[in-house]
Protein backbone atom coordinates (compact mmCIF):
# COMPACT_ATOMS: atom_id res chain seq x y z
CA UNK A 1 0.00 0.00 0.00
CA UNK A 2 1.10 3.61 -0.64
CA UNK A 3 -0.21 6.41 1.82
CA UNK A 4 0.08 9.46 1.44
CA UNK A 5 -0.89 12.11 4.19
CA UNK A 6 -3.20 15.37 4.23
CA UNK A 7 -3.24 18.06 6.18
CA UNK A 8 -5.56 21.10 5.82
CA UNK A 9 -5.04 22.03 2.62
CA UNK A 10 -2.74 19.97 0.19
CA UNK A 11 -1.33 19.78 -3.51
CA UNK A 12 0.02 22.28 -5.97
CA UNK A 13 -3.23 24.54 -6.71
CA UNK A 14 -4.26 27.33 -8.92
CA UNK A 15 -3.70 30.55 -7.18
CA UNK A 16 -7.44 31.53 -7.17
CA UNK A 17 -10.44 30.03 -6.29
CA UNK A 18 -13.75 29.00 -7.95
CA UNK A 19 -17.19 28.73 -7.25
CA UNK A 20 -18.40 24.96 -7.06
CA UNK A 21 -22.07 24.21 -8.12
CA UNK A 22 -22.86 21.46 -5.57
CA UNK A 23 -25.63 19.06 -6.38
CA UNK A 24 -29.63 19.93 -5.37
CA UNK A 25 -30.44 16.50 -4.08
CA UNK A 26 -34.56 16.56 -4.87
CA UNK A 27 -35.40 13.22 -3.55
CA UNK A 28 -34.02 10.13 -1.99
CA UNK A 29 -35.39 7.03 -0.23
CA UNK A 30 -33.46 6.04 2.81
CA UNK A 31 -32.41 1.84 3.30
CA UNK A 32 -30.39 -0.81 3.01
CA UNK A 33 -30.80 -0.45 -0.70
CA UNK A 34 -31.48 2.92 -0.82
CA UNK A 35 -31.56 5.40 -3.69
CA UNK A 36 -31.39 9.24 -4.38
CA UNK A 37 -31.98 11.61 -7.37
CA UNK A 38 -30.64 15.24 -7.63
CA UNK A 39 -29.45 18.04 -10.21
CA UNK A 40 -25.85 20.29 -10.98
CA UNK A 41 -27.84 23.02 -12.00
CA UNK A 42 -25.25 25.59 -13.88
CA UNK A 43 -27.95 28.02 -14.43
CA UNK A 44 -27.00 28.97 -18.59
CA UNK A 45 -27.77 27.69 -21.61
CA UNK A 46 -25.49 26.22 -23.95
CA UNK A 47 -24.55 22.98 -24.74
CA UNK A 48 -21.50 23.09 -22.10
CA UNK A 49 -23.78 24.88 -19.17
CA UNK A 50 -26.73 22.39 -19.56
CA UNK A 51 -28.08 20.97 -16.08
CA UNK A 52 -26.55 17.63 -15.13
CA UNK A 53 -28.51 14.77 -13.38
CA UNK A 54 -27.08 13.39 -10.80
CA UNK A 55 -28.08 9.38 -9.63
CA UNK A 56 -26.70 7.66 -6.20
CA UNK A 57 -28.00 3.98 -5.34
CA UNK A 58 -26.44 2.63 -2.15
CA UNK A 59 -27.19 2.45 1.28
CA UNK A 60 -28.65 5.88 3.07
CA UNK A 61 -28.96 6.08 6.53
CA UNK A 62 -30.47 9.37 5.99
CA UNK A 63 -31.12 11.80 3.83
CA UNK A 64 -31.83 15.65 3.53
CA UNK A 65 -33.15 17.54 0.35
CA UNK A 66 -35.23 20.19 1.70
CA UNK A 67 -34.03 21.71 5.15
CA UNK A 68 -33.13 20.23 8.09
CA UNK A 69 -29.63 20.54 10.46
CA UNK A 70 -27.01 22.28 8.19
CA UNK A 71 -23.76 20.20 9.13
CA UNK A 72 -21.59 21.91 6.13
CA UNK A 73 -21.25 24.49 8.76
CA UNK A 74 -18.53 26.04 9.55
CA UNK A 75 -17.61 26.07 6.05
CA UNK A 76 -13.75 26.32 6.54
CA UNK A 77 -12.97 22.37 5.84
CA UNK A 78 -14.48 23.04 2.79
CA UNK A 79 -13.27 25.94 1.21
CA UNK A 80 -9.59 25.83 -0.52
CA UNK A 81 -7.66 27.32 -2.92
CA UNK A 82 -9.32 25.16 -5.54
CA UNK A 83 -13.13 26.29 -3.80
CA UNK A 84 -14.75 29.14 -3.30
CA UNK A 85 -18.15 27.93 -1.41
CA UNK A 86 -18.88 25.35 1.35
CA UNK A 87 -22.11 23.77 -0.15
CA UNK A 88 -24.83 26.39 0.43
CA UNK A 89 -27.73 24.45 1.60
CA UNK A 90 -28.46 21.24 3.91
CA UNK A 91 -28.54 18.66 1.81
CA UNK A 92 -26.73 15.90 2.35
CA UNK A 93 -26.41 11.73 1.95
CA UNK A 94 -25.62 10.18 5.22
CA UNK A 95 -23.91 6.47 4.67
CA UNK A 96 -23.35 4.12 7.88
CA UNK A 97 -22.45 0.39 6.07
CA UNK A 98 -19.30 -1.03 4.81
CA UNK A 99 -21.04 -1.33 1.41
CA UNK A 100 -20.41 -0.35 -1.92
CA UNK A 101 -22.32 3.14 -3.43
CA UNK A 102 -22.51 4.53 -7.04
CA UNK A 103 -22.88 7.93 -8.21
CA UNK A 104 -23.92 8.32 -11.91
CA UNK A 105 -23.88 11.50 -14.14
CA UNK A 106 -26.00 12.55 -16.83
CA UNK A 107 -23.11 14.17 -18.46
CA UNK A 108 -19.21 13.21 -17.73
CA UNK A 109 -18.09 15.74 -15.45
CA UNK A 110 -14.66 17.12 -14.74
CA UNK A 111 -13.58 18.81 -11.26
CA UNK A 112 -15.71 16.76 -9.32
CA UNK A 113 -15.48 17.68 -5.98
CA UNK A 114 -16.94 15.24 -3.31
CA UNK A 115 -17.09 16.50 -0.03
CA UNK A 116 -17.38 14.91 3.41
CA UNK A 117 -19.05 15.78 6.56
CA UNK A 118 -17.74 13.37 9.89
CA UNK A 119 -15.23 10.55 8.19
CA UNK A 120 -15.14 9.32 12.04
CA UNK A 121 -12.42 6.14 11.60
CA UNK A 122 -13.83 5.27 8.70
CA UNK A 123 -12.78 5.55 5.49
CA UNK A 124 -13.68 5.07 1.57
CA UNK A 125 -12.78 2.61 -1.41
CA UNK A 126 -12.60 4.49 -4.40
CA UNK A 127 -12.86 2.84 -8.14
CA UNK A 128 -11.16 6.39 -9.44
CA UNK A 129 -7.57 8.56 -8.13
CA UNK A 130 -8.38 11.97 -6.31
CA UNK A 131 -6.31 14.49 -4.52
CA UNK A 132 -7.55 15.95 -0.56
CA UNK A 133 -7.88 19.30 -1.34
CA UNK A 134 -8.97 20.09 2.39
CA UNK A 135 -9.54 18.95 5.49
CA UNK A 136 -10.33 20.13 8.85
CA UNK A 137 -12.73 21.48 12.36
CA UNK A 138 -16.19 21.40 11.18
CA UNK A 139 -19.65 20.24 12.21
CA UNK A 140 -18.66 17.61 14.83
CA UNK A 141 -15.23 18.07 15.48
CA UNK A 142 -11.79 18.01 14.13
CA UNK A 143 -9.51 15.82 12.04
CA UNK A 144 -7.62 14.86 8.91
CA UNK A 145 -7.56 12.86 5.64
CA UNK A 146 -4.77 10.71 4.27
CA UNK A 147 -4.76 8.50 0.82
CA UNK A 148 -3.55 5.06 0.37
CA UNK A 149 -3.26 3.17 -2.61
CA UNK A 150 -3.98 -0.29 -2.64
CA UNK A 151 -3.84 -2.10 -6.14
CA UNK A 152 -6.58 -0.54 -7.76
CA UNK A 153 -7.81 1.15 -4.67
CA UNK A 154 -7.74 4.87 -4.03
CA UNK A 155 -8.50 5.01 -0.17
CA UNK A 156 -9.44 8.16 1.80
CA UNK A 157 -9.15 7.61 5.56
CA UNK A 158 -10.24 9.56 8.45
CA UNK A 159 -8.28 10.36 11.99
CA UNK A 160 -10.49 11.95 13.92
CA UNK A 161 -13.55 13.84 12.91
CA UNK A 162 -12.44 14.91 9.59
CA UNK A 163 -14.39 17.45 7.59
CA UNK A 164 -13.59 18.37 3.89
CA UNK A 165 -12.95 17.65 0.58
CA UNK A 166 -11.32 15.61 -2.72
CA UNK A 167 -11.37 16.30 -6.32
CA UNK A 168 -11.27 13.37 -8.93
CA UNK A 169 -8.24 13.46 -10.74
CA UNK A 170 -9.94 13.11 -14.41
CA UNK A 171 -13.65 13.45 -16.22
CA UNK A 172 -16.05 10.84 -14.49
CA UNK A 173 -19.73 9.87 -15.52
CA UNK A 174 -20.19 7.56 -12.38
CA UNK A 175 -18.03 6.56 -9.59
CA UNK A 176 -18.58 3.48 -7.22
CA UNK A 177 -16.85 3.63 -3.87
CA UNK A 178 -17.45 1.24 -0.46
CA UNK A 179 -16.97 2.43 3.21
CA UNK A 180 -14.46 0.17 5.00
CA UNK A 181 -15.91 0.29 8.43
CA UNK A 182 -19.67 0.48 9.82
CA UNK A 183 -20.14 3.88 11.42
CA UNK A 184 -22.85 5.58 13.33
CA UNK A 185 -22.85 7.88 10.56
CA UNK A 186 -20.75 9.87 7.92
CA UNK A 187 -22.26 12.36 4.99
CA UNK A 188 -21.31 13.72 1.73
CA UNK A 189 -22.34 15.85 -1.15
CA UNK A 190 -20.72 16.56 -4.84
CA UNK A 191 -20.43 19.49 -6.96
CA UNK A 192 -18.40 20.69 -10.21
CA UNK A 193 -17.20 23.77 -11.96
CA UNK A 194 -19.40 22.17 -15.18
CA UNK A 195 -19.56 19.72 -17.16
CA UNK A 196 -16.44 17.87 -19.37
CA UNK A 197 -15.64 19.75 -22.74
CA UNK A 198 -16.81 17.96 -25.44
CA UNK A 199 -14.12 15.09 -26.63
CA UNK A 200 -12.82 16.22 -30.27
CA UNK A 201 -14.49 13.97 -32.89
CA UNK A 202 -11.24 11.87 -34.64
CA UNK A 203 -10.23 13.64 -37.90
Amino acid sequence: AIAIAAGCLVAAVPAMAAPVVWVDWTSGTPGASGSASGVVDLGAPGPDASDIAVSYSGEIAFIQTAGGTDYWKPAAPYISALVDNAPGTPDIIALSSATSKTLTFSAPVDNLFFAVVSLNGNGYSFNEDFEIVSSGCGYWGCGSFSKEIVGSEYRLIGSGEPHGVIRFNRAVDSITWSSLTNENWNGFTVGTYGAAPPVPEPS
